[in-house]
């Protein structure tokens, strides 16, 4: 034995002193089997505490590593250990614990692996990253399996040139999308949309609020390009968002929506813009901002799908305030299922975004609200919870449960009872509980009176009572 653990004693330090101790466990283990060998082995041990086999002993410098082993060594480990599998008996001790040590040993491969990764995809990222002017640049990598990504044509926001995604590398903004090649990073004039639209916070209101070319002093209003006629001709291009001119590296003719013309006109036409413009305007695209009925109420007069809209908005928020309140309702996230990051349609019926109104002129919008109400509906009235808080009209005193959001039915604006509109018509459109809780006030207010007079009363009698001088 003390030849072997010389011989031993040739191997790296962490490796020697753990065979060591290993078989020093081996042999107490071996000791302990012999000196308690009428007693019956456990059916069930754990696995952590079980040593290694005796004949395995020689081969456990190439099986175990200490926390600080590489891939490399784990996949020889591995590649080792099964190996031995195959040539182990069937169904004996050491198949057993080399089957278990290999589930080990593939885990900690695949962790050290995910670690690896994730250190070196941050460490990657932070150090690609490159801030100009707002801008926070990353490398640009169209997905591998969108054949339209690889297939689509890229060109650099700044030179306007192609960009040969197999020779050029190229940085786009996470904010904004700002696309650009790696060469052209420093000379980044414009600001990010991103910041632009964070210190405006709403889209520009006015319709094309040009100031004529004047007063840019004949030069383009990002780049500061001199537009005149001596030297060489430099197309003005008129921005409708912003109303101001560009140069052509700066303005490309594309074609967007404006949000001005959609609140004042109704319009819906592409406009030609600038490629600030372009990308400001698609940050505020899915952002509920806009209060048309505040801005232009004269549409929802006009507009009949508006109205159908406004209509359906109205009845999901009341159906929103039975659903927060419904347990199972809760539990099964039914708003965040149908409504997702478009809450804000179930919260009030004031603001819209951009591509709100686009699906409400197309008409998905109300094909999306009628299905949630939809199933909304069907849960309200299934549920006891829900049913629980109905309404029953008392003017014609039908056993009929209705709800604030059913067609035919209305509510009071200053009690929010439900009565059926037909009903309440017949009443002149008096509620019968505004009604009573005015007559409640007007008794209370008449005792409170009558009990005000007589104390007045009682004392003026006391005042004049003569008063006993005797003594």
């Amino acid at each position: 034995m003390s030849s072997w653990r010389d011989s031993i004693n040739s191997l790296p330090g962490a490796v020697a002193q753990f065979v060591n101790e290993s078989a020093s466990t081996a042999t107490s283990y071996l000791h302990s089997q012999s000196s308690a060998s009428e007693e019956s082995a456990p059916q069930h041990t754990d696995y952590k505490a079980l040593p290694i086999p005796a004949s395995l002993v020689k081969e456990q410098w190439r099986l175990i590593f200490t926390s600080d082993a590489n891939i490399q060594d784990l996949q020889a480990a591995i590649a080792h250990c099964r190996d031995l599998v195959l040539l182990s008996d069937e169904c004996s001790e050491e198949r057993r614990w080399l089957v278990r040590h290999l589930v080990d040993l593939r885990y900690s491969l695949q962790e050290l692996e995910q670690a690896q990764a994730a250190s070196s995809d941050y460490v990657m990222l932070m150090n690609a990253i490159k801030s100009v002017v707002g801008h926070h640049f990353v490398p640009h990598q169209p997905s591998a399996r969108n054949r339209l990504a690889l297939a689509k044509r890229y060109y650099c926001d700044h030179c306007t040139g192609i960009i040969w995604r197999l020779v050029q590398a190229a940085y786009i903004c996470s904010d904004c999308s700002y696309l650009v090649h790696q060469k052209c990073i420093d000379s980044v004039q414009r600001v990010c949309a991103h910041v632009l639209a964070s210190e405006r916070q709403y889209p520009i209101s006015d319709i094309c609020p040009e100031i004529g070319l004047a007063a840019q002093r004949y030069k383009c209003a990002e780049c500061a390009t001199l537009i005149n006629f001596k030297n060489s001709w430099i197309e003005p291009r008129l921005c409708d968002y912003r109303g101001l001119y560009y140069c052509p590296s700066c303005h490309w003719n594309d074609r967007f929506i404006v949000p001005a013309r959609i609140v004042h006109n109704w319009d819906f036409t592409p406009q030609r813009v600038s490629r600030t413009a372009l990308q400001e305007i698609r940050l505020f695209l899915e952002k509920p901002l806009i209060r048309l009925e505040e801005e232009n109420p004269k549409l929802f007069v006009f507009l009949e799908k508006l109205c159908t809209v406004k209509k359906l908005r109205q009845n999901l928020v009341h159906m929103r305030h039975y659903l927060a309140a419904c347990k199972v309702a809760v539990e099964q996230k039914l708003v965040d299922q149908q409504l997702g990051r478009r809450r804000h349609l179930a919260q009030s019926n004031e603001f819209y975004s951009l591509s709100d109104l686009v699906q409400v002129e197309s008409g998905a919008l109300s094909e999306f609200l009628q299905g949630v109400f939809k199933v909304f509906g069907t849960h309200i009235r299934a549920c006891s919870m829900c049913l629980a808080k109905a309404y029953i009209c008392e003017i014609c005193s039908n056993n009929e449960v209705i709800f604030p959001f059913d067609d035919g039915c209305i509510k009071c604006d200053q009690c929010n009872s439900i009565y059926h509109r037909v009903c309440l018509t017949r009443k002149n459109m008096i509620c019968p509980k505004c009604m009573r809780i005015q007559e409640r006030r007007l008794q209370l207010d008449q005792q409170q009176a009558d009990k005000e007079s007589a104390n007045s009363d009682n004392e003026a009698s006391d005042a004049l009572q003569p008063v006993d001088n005797a003594t």
